[in-house]
């Protein structure tokens, strides 16, 4: 019976939570929202950054880009990192009207960023000013270890710090050359 009312009571501490015996639960996802405005039209910012497999172009972080089916989604995009390795990214949709594209992490390289998995979308709108745009660039991610104590360089802070690290450094870059024109 003593036997019995013991298994009772851990099994309750561990659905319920109480006592030192608490079942963990895995990562959340993490927003990331980066924006930049631009002196320039709509139309002008989207046709600098429309083409899904030409990021290198105006992301400083990356030295090579491609994409093997262009802005088709299901294409994938190969990424190459200045500090090092590749990853890839798949398009899940694309939309030249509304002047935006949404993708998601292909195969990881936890050196560059340190995300598991994450999905993203950037657009390109109106800004206040006339004649003027916004870039809005807002992914969600896993960090690199989903384990229930990450290493401090796959923690979620390490994921959000290089993810925004990495949309800022390339709507800082492309700011800067539209609007050097």
């Amino acid at each position: 019976m003593r036997t019995r009312i013991a298994g009772l009571a851990l099994l309750s501490t561990l659905l319920l939570g109480h006592g030192s015996a608490t079942l963990a639960h895995g990562p959340t996802p993490q927003k990331i929202a980066q924006s930049v405005d631009i002196k320039a039209p709509p139309d002008q910012v989207w046709a600098a950054i429309q083409d899904f497999g030409g990021i290198s172009r105006w992301n400083p972080a990356l030295s090579a880009s491609k994409a093997d089916k262009g802005n088709e989604p299901g294409s994938t995009r190969t990424l190459t990192f200045r500090k090092g390795g590749d990853m890839t990214e798949g398009l899940d949709a694309y939309d030249a009207a509304t002047h935006s594209y949404s993708y998601r992490m292909g195969d990881e390289n936890l050196q560059a960023l340190p995300l598991s998995s994450y999905s993203a979308t950037i657009s390109v709108v109106a800004g206040e000013a006339p004649g003027s745009s916004r870039i809005e660039w807002v992914a969600r991610g896993y960090r690199g270890d989903t384990s229930n104590e990450p290493p401090e360089e796959l923690s979620d802070t390490a994921a959000v710090d290089a993810l925004s690290a990495y949309m800022r450094g390339g709507l800082d870059a492309i700011k800067k050359q539209l609007e050097s024109r």
